[in-house]
């Protein structure tokens, strides 16, 4: 009687820790900005870090993502800017997103 019942109490404790411990998948603290890097530099943010990466994805096709740390003293952002390009380092397709670092939200359609 005591061993089922302690059996009980420990899958019960199991049972609350393991559903504090399950991560939220629509859980972000980046949210996205319509601002370019000139509407950051403008405002008076500073460069804080720069980071450079370069994926060959055959067909001689590259990717390269420029990655950017922007900050205006308690203000953050994440600047990444994915470009492919192909052996004769012709720009082929670019894009451009800046994320505001935010109190962490749950995410929903459309945002």
């Amino acid at each position: 009687m005591a061993k089922s019942k302690l059996t009980i109490f420990l899958f019960s404790v199991f049972l609350f820790f393991s559903n504090l411990s399950i991560a939220n998948p629509n859980i972000d603290q980046w949210l996205e900005s319509e601002k370019s890097y000139k509407d950051l530099i403008n405002e008076g943010f500073e460069v804080k870090s720069y980071a450079i990466s370069d994926i060959e994805v055959g067909n001689d096709l590259t990717i390269i993502l420029f990655v950017t740390v922007l900050q205006k003293d308690n203000e953050l952002y994440e600047c990444q800017e994915y470009q492919t390009i192909d052996k004769n380092v012709e720009t082929l397709d670019m894009s451009l997103i800046c994320k505001e670092l935010v109190q962490p939200y749950e995410r929903g359609i459309g945002t």
